[in-house]
């Protein structure tokens, strides 16, 4: 089994797990996500849900660049579908978090930029894991 998401079915989770983060928002004011208000305030937008357009269009255009960049410098196979598995997987965990701190009152770790830290060590681990199966899969 490829650790890697296909295109379509990545993309799908992303824009599901963008539109939950941008409703619980919306539902939960200022106890939903910090990072979509000062952008929505920035950009004059009152309903949050309606800046996730412009938050995958941004994802969209990271990860061509930086599956460019990837391919170019590491010569991994698949690095846009690698890079955007390891965003699924990411932002998935964040909104796993984010519910739990709002509906089940998880208190381990309650301020989402201590959540950088912990989302970070996911990415790098799971991106690390993947590549070096991508990587002994290529040589078989």
């Amino acid at each position: 089994m490829k650790p890697i998401l296909p295109k379509s079915v990545g993309w799908t989770i992303l824009i599901v797990l963008v539109f939950i983060d941008a409703f619980l928002d919306f539902i939960l004011g200022a106890h939903g996500s910090p990072f979509w208000n000062p952008i929505a305030d920035a950009l004059g937008i009152k309903l949050v849900p309606l800046l996730a357009p412009v938050v995958l269009l941004l994802f969209w255009c990271a990860i061509k660049l930086l599956s460019l960049v990837v391919q170019k410098t590491d010569k991994t196979p698949k690095s846009e579908e690698l890079l955007l598995t390891v965003l699924v997987v990411v932002y998935g965990v964040f909104d796993l978090w984010l519910v739990a701190v709002d509906f089940f009152n998880f208190t381990l770790i309650t301020n989402a930029r201590l959540m950088i830290i912990p989302l970070t060590i996911i990415g790098l681990a799971y991106g690390l894991f993947a590549q070096k199966k991508l990587d002994t899969d290529k040589r078989s």
